[in-house]
């Protein structure tokens, strides 16, 4: 009996998650986000003005797309209105498009975690949806079903971290709501997105240390900083 033996027998029992990755090159990548990009700017009637930052920005998650970097998520960091949701839905849209062909899913996997799909959220719509899954009755069980599969989606994405109440009372509990799914993600290694006005550091200070540090070691941090607001 050694080490490596016991290491071997020991892997077989892990369950390690696949890495959320796409199937192309980054310039390939960075074609389709860009493009992505500018489709969900159009669909708002507005002008797609990509910046050199944003490019940059774009060419970064293409290139984490494509990698072996063990970490299994995004968080976007930055000043209001500079692109990070506009961002999240690109991301959104680019799953579908590459999905599009992906039209059956054999009996056998379809319960297996992660779901299949993307999903996208505000963290103050988790709060609503925590509440329920914290206290489930009839009434709200469409709310608790979708919060049980938010937990466990392929790719979900909670928008604008820190505009929700850290903390809220519900029948007498403290819901931590964004603290708690990311938490079970972490654990989980799924593939979480983030976005927020709030830096990397300022995190912990709104939260705690305990969940700024998984978020670091969890998500590639592209930081947006003080770039210009597309909505002036």
């Amino acid at each position: 009996m050694d080490v490596e033996e016991i290491y071997s027998k020991l892997m077989q029992r892990k369950r390690i998650p696949k890495r959320f990755r796409l199937p192309y090159t980054a310039e390939q990548v960075y074609t389709m986000l860009y493009a992505s990009c500018r489709a969900e700017v159009t669909a708002r009637m507005r002008t797609f003005n990509a910046t050199d930052e944003y490019k940059q920005h774009i060419w970064d998650i293409a290139r984490w797309l494509v990698s072996n970097d063990s970490k299994f998520g995004l968080f976007l960091s930055g000043n209001k209105g500079n692109g990070k949701t506009t961002m999240v839905y690109a991301l959104k849209t680019l799953y579908a498009y590459v999905h599009s062909d992906s039209t059956y899913t054999p009996e056998n996997k379809m319960h297996e975690l992660p779901y299949t799909g993307f999903r996208i959220i505000t963290a103050k719509e988790l709060v609503l949806l925590a509440k329920a899954y914290n206290n489930p009755t009839k009434e709200n069980s469409q709310a608790v079903g979708e919060y049980k599969f938010l937990r466990n989606v392929e790719v979900l994405c909670i928008d604008d971290l820190g505009a929700e109440p850290r903390e809220s009372m519900n029948y007498g509990d403290i819901i931590t709501a964004v603290t708690d799914i990311m938490i079970y993600r972490y654990q989980e290694q799924f593939c979480t997105i983030s976005t927020s006005n709030l830096s990397a550091n300022e995190i912990s200070g709104y939260y705690d240390e305990r969940f700024a540090d998984r978020l670091r070691e969890m998500a590639h941090i592209i930081n947006f900083g003080n770039e210009k607001s597309f909505r002036n």
